[in-house]
């Protein structure tokens, strides 16, 4: 699977049921993709993307559904997107807990940093 597919999974993971159409969710992986020093063309990842989602939404059982025109989103009967769902989600759950431990230990440790402001006055 190549970077630009798991970052379209992963927003389509996240828009819900509801879906995203494919302009927000090409916007998407563009901003994803933009770094200091580089920045690919939109209309390639626009093309990629909507040759994707028309290429993975094709039957019933597809990764992707169609909800309306130009309105995409995981199948909920597709085995794969339900796997890709709670894969996901479980990332989204360590990285929220790892933060959380970060804040913790920095709650726990005490200032000790120096003030630039304590001779001034």
């Amino acid at each position: 699977m190549t970077t630009y597919d798991e970052q379209i999974i992963s927003i389509l993971a996240k828009a819900g049921p509801r879906g995203m159409s494919v302009k927000k969710i090409g916007m998407q992986v563009y901003n994803l993709n933009c770094t200091l020093f580089f920045t690919p063309d939109f209309k390639e990842i626009h093309k990629y993307v909507q040759q994707f989602l028309v290429r993975n939404s094709k039957h019933p059982q597809s990764l992707v559904s169609k909800t309306q025109w130009g309105i995409y989103k995981l199948n909920p009967n597709s085995a794969q997107a339900r796997q890709l769902a709670i894969d996901f989600r479980n990332k989204e759950n360590e990285n929220t807990m790892e933060h959380e431990e970060e804040e913790d230990q920095r709650k726990d440790s005490p200032d000790l940093s120096l003030s630039l402001f304590d001779d001034c006055f």
